[in-house]
């Protein structure tokens, strides 16, 4: 049987299906929205620096390095009464929930970094998962709608998880803590998927009958182990010819924070150079660079944004080493800033909201990759202008609200991209590896832009903080190149087809 029959075997999806499916995506929103804004308001009172932050962020490309690959390949060969989804994602929400509760109650900066890997484990385990639901139970002509749906979900998700202690506080004079802040989306993030388990069956139970060769598990931990031990022989090679040992010394912090980045900034190239090979076309090779820069980009925005509203835009001294007392002083301006960014954030999702389905009509009509590369540009034009052109709160809003176009298109196209040329059996392992080009940029962004902009300190009216406008002028320029490499891209597959279907259909039979 071919995939193209089996494809055509499948319902086509309703509108309400689609809701059911993307409430799943609302509430895995919830969980990385938590991260996203409120991380560095955990983190930085307990002694974090720009280059430990980004450090502490690795929790999030390592575990998706590791994670989404091997569930993915699980996934892809099991089948319970429950379906070979669903459980994935009802366990990952629901120990992601506890470790949400848990982290703001961090008593130390190595607690917060174990609560912080922990959520994004969980995390991991339905978020593969849940995307891999499209390819096994949607027809490939709604593959563009269903992505463009998950967007929607992620995107209003974003909306409320970032904007309500903004409105809470305008409307109701009420300041949300960061406490709080964290349950609700601990509750969030188990209420919105256990709806999308309860109302999303799985009904494309693999046939037995067909030999598909499917990857294994274990083949994303021998790509990890391989990696490490590539990235220990260069940097032990680059140690030796530097003449570094005798400076090699254990006990001092920094020398180890470093060493920690570049080992996992080598080992994230190994990994990626794997994942392509894993592959098996060009086509999906310019997807995966396209992604790749893409990611560099958002995760600047994603990691710093909220210390560049704090201490650039609101002028908050650095506040890593500051006294206790000073904290206090100035805990009141932080809430407000972390207000705006807030708000920002809402704004950035609520485009996405806005656009996510009507750019699945519109990739449609003018192409995937034309509409993307646009998306792609408005978001870095929007970066660059924030960096270079907002001084004022009111300002930095509208730059991220436009910055949300990409946004949205970034949620939905690569993937419909992907599953256009994916193969069958392959879903959840596909989807696993995908994510190793959202991970990679993440370390990278984690290790050099923070390498950078801690190796930036300006002095401000307060005192001193460092020049976070740089994360956005990075990650910026990285999204204009993105864009360039999706106008690279052939036409859609699935056009292809259906172009010379129709070009069958018009030629006259000959005998």
């Amino acid at each position: 049987m071919s995939e193209s029959t089996s494809q055509k075997r499948l319902p086509r999806f309703t509108i309400w299906q689609f809701l059911n499916l993307c409430m799943g995506a609302v509430g895995l929103q919830f969980a990385w929205s938590m991260q996203i804004q409120l991380t560095g308001r955990v983190t930085e009172p307990l002694g974090a620096t720009p280059l430990i932050l980004g450090l502490v962020w690795l929790a999030g490309p390592i575990t998706g390095i590791i994670v989404q690959p091997i569930v993915g390949a699980v996934s892809d060969n099991i089948w319970t009464k429950f379906g070979r989804r669903r459980p994935f994602l009802l366990v990952g929400a629901i120990l992601g929930s506890l470790a949400l509760i848990g982290m703001p109650y961090s008593p130390t900066l190595l607690f917060a970094a174990c609560m912080l890997w922990i959520i994004d484990i969980c995390v991991n385990v339905s978020q593969g998962p849940h995307r891999a639901l499209i390819p096994d139970n949607i027809p490939q002509e709604q593959h563009a709608i269903a992505n463009s749906f998950i967007s929607f979900g992620f995107g209003l998700g974003a909306v409320i998880a970032f904007g309500f202690p903004f409105f809470l506080k305008e409307i109701l004079n009420y300041q949300v803590g960061i406490k709080e802040q964290f349950a609700v989306g601990a509750f969030a993030l188990t209420a919105a998927m256990l709806w999308t388990v309860f109302t999303t069956p799985e009904n494309n139970r693999p046939d037995p009958s067909e030999e598909v060769k499917k990857d294994s598990p274990f083949d994303s931990i021998k790509m990890f182990l391989l990696s490490c031990l590539i990235s220990g022989v260069i940097l032990t090679i680059a140690i030796t010819a530097t003449g570094f040992p005798g400076q090699f010394d254990l006990s001092d912090k920094q020398f180890v924070l470093d060493g920690l980045a570049w080992f996992v900034l080598v080992l994230s190239f190994p990994m990626l150079g794997m994942a392509l090979r894993s592959f098996y076309t060009h086509e999906i090779g310019k997807i995966c660079a396209m992604h790749y820069f893409t990611w560099l980009g958002i995760m600047c925005l994603f990691i710093y944004f909220n210390n560049y509203v704090v201490h650039n835009i609101y002028l908050v001294p650095d506040l890593s080493t500051a006294t206790q007392a000073v904290k206090d002083s100035f805990e009141p301006t932080v809430l407000q800033a972390t207000n705006l960014s807030g708000l920002a954030f809402a704004m950035f999702n609520l485009t996405c909201v806005l656009i996510s389905i009507p750019l699945g009509y519109l990739s449609s009509k003018f192409g995937k990759k034309t509409v993307h590369a646009f998306a792609l540009a408005c978001m870095g034009a929007a970066f660059l202008g924030s960096a270079f052109y907002a001084t004022t709160p009111k300002a930095v809003v509208i730059f991220i609200a436009i910055a949300g176009v990409g946004w949205a298109s970034t949620l939905t196209i690569p993937f419909a991209l992907l599953m256009d040329n994916m193969k069958k059996g392959t879903e959840g392992s596909s989807l696993g590896k995908f994510n190793l080009f959202v991970a990679g940029p993440q370390i990278l962004s984690s290790i050099a832009v923070g390498y950078l902009i801690n190796r930036s300190p300006m002095e401000i009216e307060t005192g001193s903080t460092h020049h976070w406008e740089y994360s956005l002028i990075v990650g910026g320029s990285t999204l204009l190149l993105a864009a360039v490499i999706a106008l690279t891209l052939k036409k859609d597959r699935l056009q292809e087809q259906t172009t010379s279907e129709q070009v069958e259909e018009k030629t006259p039979a000959t005998v």
